[in-house]
């Protein structure tokens, strides 16, 4: 099929999808809820067309009818308090008055925001802030420069800046630093009117975040006392405080933001607390001064929501769904009444506010439009699925299935991390990118979301297990996956392709290595060589710990789980692509792939966009990038169509 008719097919359906939705709120990005529940505030997207770069907004949602109202400031981040809410764009902090509806520009901070929490009389807010620095070598930098350009570009060996944390005073406008020295800080929330607890590290850049600690903070003197240190590898999230009890999620984590784990409850003397959260990996605290913790969390593919009794150490489940709750991991709130919100989603279903009582289940706010009816009339039909792996550990997944009889060309689409998982939400998509699976089934090919070893829902020793054999156990669970739909008659076993994104980047270059049955290949923000990424990647302590070794030594992980020493044996035609603002995968990485690949004589393709980071995540650029995936499939797997 020719590229033309191909991008025009793709132009055809976004517009259908996306164009109803033009210029008003359509999806919710970060979003918090009032003390009392009467009011959420939301970062809202706004798109105005294929062409055009999209941009957020304020919203304000009254929850008892339901009216979203979008005010014209640019948002990124929305913290509520009693009456209050607080946003932050870039390096600045502002204020809106719930009340009056009024608009304070609030003040400029020294840094980029990447937190917000106000207190519980609503006056200040804990901000924490990223430092600028321009001297050091930054990983997304393309080092080129103008043609007329003369002078050196010059980056200094200065040590990196650590995070750190401000108050600033909603009256006075006053912005005090009240990190301790030493400490880099990623999370916060009060704990008291003089008292915060954090989540920090003793290193700073992106790779402290890989060893935390929990920590208390006492903003009048800015001194730190330190409350827990996770054990060996794992990480720390979402700290909350509870009437003088102090909650934090712990698990192996593979990516900042993408956490699900066991909650750790800290008495008031700072002792551990056990707790049986009945097989939940738990993803969100949340702690509306109710006398409990309000929880998410994944069992299996089974979204989870409850109550933590933090005095007595016991968990109530309150409902539990085959939906999801929005966001990189399920995410929720509760207010002081003990209702839960959430924007709640499916295959087939777009996100939309709910409030969750033990009664039931009421959409406040249902931002979905005569697009998503679109969407949903062509995107085949999801099932859960699950089966054997080689050594008998039995793996989940989620199927996508285009209308029409089997078998259909197959589309394996791995997820990144390695540690996260696919769940039932609008189109198996994550959370900031578009939906590949609908566009496939309306296409004709069946789509494949596994969950292998190091998934989240199944327990801390099944995540764990990823570690140290991230191309081993995780990749035979795949194969055996795509074994069962072949065996069921599902897919066509000559017609069978991988796609993935980071992690799954990775994984999209090795499969064609060990099997040839892979028809089609393509490599999202992949790594290539672990030794090249752990020297060019803002986040080296990852490769460190889910390699289990250093790249110093040539007979290491580095080398023998590095797709590039393997990709001489594949036959696989290969599409490769980044972001060259990529900090995390950095884009020569897929350089590399592309280069090898031509070295062994393989059709490939490298695509690299000059605006986008990890992933393609806008447009104008997503109508490219899904128009390449689908001539890509068309071209190597030519499904029927009829």
């Amino acid at each position: 099929m020719a590229q033309q008719a191909v991008r025009d097919r793709v132009v055809a359906w976004l517009e259908r999808a996306e164009g109803p939705g033009y210029g008003r709120v359509t999806r919710i990005d970060q979003w918090d809820v009032t003390p009392d529940g009467l009011h959420v505030a939301a970062v809202g997207t706004v798109l105005s067309g294929l062409d055009a770069r999209s941009h957020r907004v304020l919203c304000v949602i009254t929850t008892e009818d339901g009216a979203c109202r979008e005010y014209d400031v640019r948002a990124d981040l929305v913290s509520c308090g009693p009456g209050v809410v607080a946003f932050a764009s870039q390096g600045r902090v502002g204020w809106f008055d719930l009340g009056g509806e009024v608009l304070s520009e609030g003040v400029t901070l020294p840094g980029a925001v990447e937190q917000l929490r106000v207190s519980a009389d609503g006056r200040r807010v804990l901000a924490v802030l990223a430092a600028d620095q321009s001297a050091r070598y930054s990983l997304a930098e393309r080092v080129t420069a103008e043609p007329s350009q003369r002078e050196p570009l010059v980056f200094t060996s200065e040590p990196e800046r650590l995070r750190q944390c401000y108050v600033v005073d909603r009256h006075s406008g006053s912005v005090r630093n009240i990190t301790p020295a030493g400490l880099n800080v990623w999370e916060m929330c009060w704990a008291g009117p003089d008292t915060a607890l954090a989540v920090c590290s003793a290193q700073p850049g992106e790779s402290g975040w890989y060893d935390p600690q929990l920590t208390r903070l006492d903003i009048a003197s800015a001194t730190a006392t330190c409350l827990y240190v996770p054990q060996s590898g794992r990480q720390l999230a979402s700290p909350v405080w509870a009437d003088g009890r102090s909650a934090v999620i712990e698990a192996t984590c593979s990516d900042r933001g993408v956490v699900a784990g066991d909650v750790v409850l800290l008495d008031p003397e700072g002792n551990a607390v056990p707790l049986d959260t009945q097989g939940v990996d738990v993803s969100s605290l949340h702690f509306p001064a109710a006398g409990h913790l309000g929880y998410a969390g994944l069992r299996g593919l089974v979204s989870v929501i409850g109550r933590i009794d933090p005095e007595r150490a016991t968990v109530t489940e309150v409902r539990s769904t085959d939906q999801t709750f929005h966001g990189w991991t399920p995410q929720i709130r509760t207010d002081t009444a003990g209702r839960f919100h959430g924007f709640l989603e499916s295959y087939k279903t777009w996100p939309r506010l709910v409030t969750v009582t033990e009664a039931k289940t009421r959409t406040v706010f249902d931002p979905a439009h005569e697009g998503t009816a679109f969407v949903r009339d062509r995107a085949g039909r999801m099932e859960e699925v699950s089966w054997t792996s080689s050594d008998g550990q039995r793996i989940e997944g989620l199927l996508v299935v285009p209308d029409g009889p089997p078998p259909y060309p197959l589309v394996v689409n791995v997820h990144g991390g390695p540690v996260s998982s696919w769940r039932n939400c609008w189109g198996v998509a994550n959370s900031d990118r578009y939906p590949l699976a609908p566009l496939l089934a309306s296409e004709g090919y069946a789509v494949l979301h596994p969950n292998p070893r190091g998934s989240h829902g199944r327990g801390e020793a099944f995540t764990r297990s990823v570690v140290g054999d991230m191309l081993g156990a995780p990749v035979q669970d795949l194969l055996s996956g795509v074994d069962h739909l072949v065996d069921r008659g599902v897919a066509d076993p000559t017609r069978i392709a991988v796609t993935g994104t980071s992690y799954g980047g990775v994984v999209s270059l090795f499969l064609p290595t060990v099997d040839r049955r892979f028809a089609a290949a393509i490599a999202v923000s992949p790594v290539s060589d672990w030794g090249s990424q752990h020297y060019t990647s803002n986040i080296p302590r990852f490769d460190e710990l889910f390699l289990r070794d250093t790249p110093h030594s040539p007979n290491s992980a580095y080398v023998h789980q590095s797709p590039l020493f393997t990709m001489e044996r594949s036959q696989t035609p290969t599409l490769v692509t980044a972001g060259l603002l990529d900090k995390c995968t950095p884009p020569q990485q897929a350089v590399e792939a592309h280069q090898a690949l031509l070295h062994a004589g393989v059709e490939t393709e490298l695509v690299l966009y000059p605006a986008q980071g990890h992933g393609v995540r806008d447009f104008p650029e997503t109508t490219d990038y899904l128009s390449r995936i689908l001539l890509w499939l068309h071209r190597h797997l030519a499904p029927r169509q009829g």
